[in-house]
């Protein structure tokens, strides 16, 4: 299992990368496409953290505003980014970042009452490991 640190390692490792591509792609200019740099930068940690709702509507949204920004289409772009995000969030808010995962359901404990135990059942005793038959 990676600690923590391992996972800031990877944010700054990708956030330099895609800082190198903005600059070596010729003709993609910097603004918006930081906004996925950064965006894919801090999705790590926050997978790292079980946050992963947090990580995907935030790399969600960065990416959306810089495609939004890029094309000009902000107005009624923001309503279609607002929808998929609010579905986005749906899938993904109880099953941390993994939308095919079960939702989180509460394991109850099994209690019965000694009412309920045949005779013959047989426990072990803490203090000297024995067995006592249950008496009726």
């Amino acid at each position: 299992m990676m600690h923590d640190k391992h996972f800031e390692g990877l944010s700054g490792g990708i956030f330099l990368i895609g800082l190198g591509l903005l600059f070596l792609v010729p003709g993609i200019g910097f603004w918006p496409w930081i906004l996925v740099v950064i965006g894919a930068a801090s999705l790590p940690a926050s997978l790292a953290a079980n946050k992963g709702w947090v990580g995907w509507q935030s790399f969600f949204w960065m990416c959306g505003l810089a495609v939004l920004f890029g094309t000009g289409y902000f107005w009624p772009g923001i309503l279609i980014l607002i929808g998929l995000s609010s579905l986005l969030g749906a899938l993904t808010k109880d099953s941390q970042g993994n939308p095919f995962a079960g939702a989180k359901t509460d394991q109850a404990t099994e209690t019965f009452a000694f009412d309920d135990v045949p005779p013959s059942a047989t426990f072990a005793n803490d203090s000297d490991h024995t067995t006592k038959k249950l008496e009726e």
